[in-house]
């Protein structure tokens, strides 16, 4: 190589360095945006109880399908009209469940034919009862009336979406106190909010009491609602500050 061309070699490479050192900025003591911290916040509200969700129904077994569906039937109209008269209105009642199946004893060896020996037939319906002072009233006439089994008596409120929206702005504040904490540990201050976005639906209020069993003797006696909680959380994005 030549001298001319080595020296044009190094012109170049000195000129490429020196525009290199050109475009390097200070460093910038602000957060790179998106750098931040998330925090989950969690917020409560206690409710009281104003409706009451009870399964119950029929479960029966009987040697033929047209004697066991037929028996089941009366029976559950007898409950249904029983409920119905005590102040259960027709867009309160749901079935839930409705099912026929054979019934077949264990065989005692692989080779031996299966044998129906009957049906059994559920049917159970939900009833959501607005008036929790008559909710032992109405469960033991039903079963009275010819009701077999309760599979559950629940709780709720007919309408959470106020608690609802109180159980979200605690969880809020609950997710910027966090936050707020975690960056003055770390030296650092929050900046604005860059995002908010719900964790799963609300838990909605709903507690189960009690649940009673086909034969059972029916004696519900005082039920008693008790307390129940809607619980709301949020994972809140914020951008860090010197």
């Amino acid at each position: 190589m030549t001298r001319k061309r080595i020296a044009a070699s190094l012109t170049l490479v000195i000129g490429l360095l020196a525009a290199g050192c050109m475009t390097v900025d200070a460093p910038d003591p602000r957060p790179r945006p998106g750098a931040g911290i998330s925090v989950t916040g969690t917020g409560k509200v206690a409710v009281v109880p104003d409706t009451a969700l009870v399964h119950l129904g029929v479960e029966l077994r009987a040697p033929s399908l047209v004697d066991a569906t037929a028996q089941a039937s009366r029976q559950m109209s007898a409950v249904l009209e029983r409920v119905k008269a005590l102040g259960v209105g027709e867009r309160d009642i749901t079935t839930v469940t409705y099912s026929v199946e054979p019934v077949t004893p264990p065989r005692r060896t692989e080779e031996e034919a299966v044998r129906i020996t009957g049906y059994r037939v559920v049917n159970v319906v939900q009833l959501r009862i607005r008036e929790l002072a008559a909710v032992g009233r109405i469960v033991e006439a039903a079963m009275a009336a010819g009701g077999t089994t309760i599979r559950s008596v629940r709780f709720t409120v007919a309408d959470p979406t106020k608690p609802e929206a109180e159980a979200r702005a605690l969880a809020v504040r609950d997710a910027q106190a966090r936050a707020g904490q975690l960056a003055e540990a770390a030296g650092l201050r929050l900046a604005e909010l860059i995002s908010l976005t719900e964790g799963p639906p609300p838990l909605r209020p709903v507690g189960e009491r009690y649940g009673m069993a086909v034969g059972t003797v029916m004696a519900p006696g005082p039920v008693e609602p008790g307390q129940l909680d809607i619980v709301v959380s949020v994972t809140a994005h914020y951008r860090l500050a010197r």
